[in-house]
């Protein structure tokens, strides 16, 4: 599976395949390719319906 993080949201690869994406945001589970997932995004941003994104939290390391 991989992961890609795109302006704090989530997209999912579970199948391993290019053009299968996973979005969830909520309850609402989206999937398609990543161009059409980042234009639902940047539409629902300029409507103002998506919550915010969370931050990410970085891990401390220790410090050398």
């Amino acid at each position: 599976m991989r992961k890609l993080i795109y302006q704090g949201f989530v997209l999912t690869n579970p199948d391993g395949l290019t053009n299968t994406w996973c979005l969830t945001i909520g309850e609402q589970r989206r999937v398609g390719s990543l161009f059409e997932l980042r234009r639902q995004i940047h539409f629902y941003q300029e409507l103002g319906i998506l919550p915010p994104p969370k931050p990410l939290h970085r891990r401390s390391g220790p410090k050398h």
